[in-house]
């Protein structure tokens, strides 16, 4: 009978192994060869590399997830709150793709083509986000019409800025600080809000 244990250690043994060989270049055989499961036990969790990918990606992805449900849990403003949540996603990401070798060799070989795979993610990480936005709207802090709409183009923004960040490429020369203010303006201008709104 399937057990959580065994499968874990195959997903170890697939992460080493994409390390290594790329996504594209291993085999289910390469995977069982690796984990020394062997292939029938392999084929008992997985039906194929890519299923077996999905649950790599899913993994490092949930941990992601429950330190962005940390952060929107907050007991603190919410126009703190949602640049809390987008440097904190940006830096939990980054830790996670040099950390994992599964997200590294396919972050970088192909951003878009990852998109599949981290369906359940977006669809995650949006749901929090919606949420401050909705906190902020019914305190009178944001003036946001569409809250769904404005969430979603948000969180198109980020995954903009997700590869030039992991690279180090942001700061184009300028000071964290300098980074920092500016993407507050931009965040803050679509949201409506200005810091000088805040009461002294």
């Amino acid at each position: 009978m399937p057990n959580q244990k065994t499968r874990l250690q195959l997903i170890a043994a697939a992460q080493q192994l994409f390390v290594r060989k790329g996504y594209e270049s291993a085999t289910m055989s390469d995977i069982a060869a690796e984990s020394g499961k062997g292939r029938r036990t392999l084929y008992t969790y997985f039906e194929n590399k890519e299923e077996i990918y999905q649950a790599a990606v899913n993994l490092e992805f949930q941990k992601i997830i429950d330190a962005l449900t940390e952060i929107a849990a907050k007991n603190i403003p919410p126009q703190k709150k949602i640049m809390e949540f987008i440097y904190g996603r940006m830096t939990i990401l980054k830790e996670a793709v040099y950390r994992n070798g599964t997200l590294r060799s396919g972050f970088f070989r192909d951003i878009w083509g990852l998109q599949h795979f981290r369906k359940d993610f977006d669809a995650a990480e949006k749901k929090l986000l919606t949420g401050i936005i909705m906190e902020g709207k019914s305190l009178g802090i944001f003036n946001v019409q569409y809250v769904n709409l404005t969430s979603a183009y948000i969180q198109y923004c980020m995954r903009g800025f997700e590869v030039p960040f992991i690279r180090g490429q942001v700061r184009m020369g300028h000071s964290g600080d300098d980074v920092r203010g500016e993407i507050e303006r931009m965040v803050y201008g679509a949201l409506s809000y200005s810091s000088k709104d805040e009461k002294q």
